[in-house]
This record gives structure tokens, C-alpha cells and sequence, in this order.
């Protein structure tokens, strides 16, 4: 495995703590600034996910390749599905569950786009960047009707579906990196001071609409500093520190394992919250993303066996079982 790939195993690593934690805004006793609804941990997923695609110069048809894409998401989908109603008051399935939520969802549509692009198209992604850009400050400035809202229905908020028109344009980014990852220059240190850089903007422009609600419709500019943040991540997970770490077997295997379960955390967390645990603080954000860690890697294993038992071969329990 080369650098670049390794920089995407952390990145993925990442992505789960900050897709778990970002979503705790119950377990935050008095500090709920600090969850951010998912936004970072949910582009960087999804920046790792069209890097990987585009990786592969295999030519497949799209029924073949979508079919892959099926296999690797909803037999997760459908046991995290079947695990939640077990922590759930509601014990039934529905049928938005069994799609994989609106993240899910998304994704799966953002994969028929990318199969289309990297078949007739891939030369033009940064123009279809750009087109997506614009279509979604099209969207916002004449048809986002939560432009002075800051929380659950504004911009990041999760009771609103406009975040994955913009965050298709984070997938297509993690593409056209995972094109051009032989041509890009790694300066770890400045690439850690942009990032910074970009975090302070993020969080900076979000702070001054929710003090100053007359500012709010301008959190649509966050997007600029979001697409910074991933980007800029994605390089310094380039330095050679992170490769010398990942080089540590238990490192690795750290790494590894919990970057694999990026999906199932982000499908079984919000069954799993609870805040019983709240006067633990912050304690108990340590033991809830270990209890779901733990949760995680058992939905995976039954995954793994959901999809071994649909097929016509023998069992194969170290397959099902192993860590990564």
C-alpha cells in the first residue's frame, strides 16, 4: 500500500470519531457548540469514498458495478436496521431504515452520477464542481427557505435535505484527488496551517451567524472552508509522521479495523445515545464511542455473515470475523 493510500485509511479513521461525536449534541451538557452536526465526519467519508472509486481502471457495466456498490453497503444497512429496533422504543422497521437513511441514500444516488462521470466524463470533474457549485447557490438563494435557522433545520442541520446537493461536490473532489494524487505536492506543515486556517473560518462564520442572526444566510460561504478542511486534511495525512505510525503494527491495526466500520457506526450511533451517562461528562462521550465502536464491529461481522449466508459456498468464520 503507497503513502497516498495510507492517508486514506487515517483520513477514514478520523471520519469515524468526528461522525460519532459530532452527532452527540445530547451528551453535551453545556457545551452543544461542540457537536457540529456531523458535517466534517460526513464530507470526509465521503471525499474517501470517490477517492477509492476512482482509483480502479477496471471497466465494468453499470449494473455489474453498481451491484458491488449494493453489496458492500445494505446487508450493513439491513442488520444495523434489525440491531436497532432492539434499542429502539418503536420495534418495527421502517421503510426509510431499510433505504439506509437519507446519508445512504444519497450515497447510492451519488454512485449512479459517478459511475456516468468516470465512464464519458472524468476529464471535465473540476467543471462539474463548479456546475455543482452553482447549482447549489441556486438552490439555496431561491429555494432553501431556512436561510435564518442555525440549528436542526438550517444549513448542516439534519431535518433538511439540501447539504447533499453541495456535499455531492465533496465525492467528486475526492475523485479527481485520487486521479491526481501522483501530481500533488505535500507540504505537511503548511498544510496543517491551511487547514487550521479553514477550521477557524468554518466554525468562525457559524459562530457569528448564531450570535448575530441578521449574518445567518451567509453560512452558505462555510462550504468554502469545508472543501478546504478536506482537502488540506487529506494532505497532511500525507506527512511522514502519519506514515511512520501506520508503519506500528498495533497502530495499524487501530487504524484499520475502526476505518472499517465507518458505515455501521454512522448507521447504528443514533440508536446507541443515551444520556444517562451525562453527569459522567466527558466521560461518558470516552464510553458512548466505545460502546459504539464495540456495536460497529459486531454489525460488520453480521454483515459478513448475512452475506456469506446468501451464497452457495461454505462458512468461512475467520473471513467473518477478522478485524480488517
Amino acid at each position: 500500500m503507497n503513502q497516498r493510500d495510507i492517508s486514506i485509511d487515517i483520513l477514514k479513521f478520523i471520519a469515524v470519531f468526528l461522525i460519532i461525536n459530532s452527532h452527540m449534541d445530547a451528551l453535551y451538557p453545556k457545551y452543544k457548540m461542540l457537536a457540529t452536526g456531523g458535517a466534517i465526519g460526513d464530507v470526509l467519508f465521503l471525499f474517501a469514498s470517490g477517492y477509492t472509486l476512482f482509483l480502479s481502471n477496471r471497466k465494468l457495466r453499470f449494473d455489474n458495478w453498481y451491484k458491488r456498490r449494493i453489496n458492500r453497503i445494505y446487508p450493513s444497512v439491513i442488520v444495523c436496521a434489525i440491531i436497532r429496533t432492539l434499542f429502539s422504543e418503536k420495534q418495527y422497521i421502517t421503510l426509510l431504515s431499510m433505504g439506509g437513511g437519507e446519508f445512504v441514500i444519497a450515497i447510492m444516488c451519488y454512485y449512479i452520477l459517478l459511475y456516468f462521470i468516470k465512464e464519458y466524463c472524468i476529464r471535465y470533474i473540476p467543471q462539474l464542481l463548479l456546475l455543482t457549485a452553482f447549482i447549489s447557490g441556486t438552490v439555496y438563494y431561491f429555494w432553501f427557505p431556512y436561510k435564518y435557522e442555525t440549528g436542526e433545520q438550517g444549513l448542516y442541520g439534519i431535518s433538511t435535505l439540501f447539504r447533499w446537493i453541495p456535499y455531492f461536490g465533496f465525492m467528486l473532489l475526492g475523485a479527481w484527488m485520487g486521479i491526481k494524487r501522483e501530481f500533488l505536492k505535500f507540504r505537511p506543515k503548511i498544510d496543517f496551517l491551511n487547514m487550521i486556517i479553514c477550521l477557524i473560518l468554518f466554525y468562525g462564520i457559524q459562530l457569528i451567524a448564531k450570535k448575530q442572526p441578521i449574518y445567518a444566510p451567509w453560512q452558505i460561504i462555510t462550504l468554502i472552508p469545508l472543501m478546504g478542511i478536506v482537502y488540506f486534511f487529506y494532505k497532511w495525512c500525507n506527512a511522514n509522521f502519519w506514515k511512520k505510525l501506520y508503519a506500528k503494527s498495533y497502530v495499524h491495526a487501530i487504524i484499520m479495523t475502526t476505518s472499517g466500520i465507518c458505515l455501521e457506526s454512522y448507521l447504528i450511533q443514533f440508536s446507541l445515545f443515551t444520556t444517562k451517562m451525562n453527569e459522567l461528562f466527558p466521560l461518558n462521550l470516552f464510553i458512548m464511542t466505545t460502546i459504539i465502536l464495540v456495536v460497529s464491529f459486531l454489525c460488520k461481522c453480521l454483515s459478513q455473515w448475512f452475506i456469506q449466508t446468501f451464497n452457495d459456498k461454505d462458512y468461512d468464520w475467520k473471513e467473518i470475523i477478522k478485524p480488517y
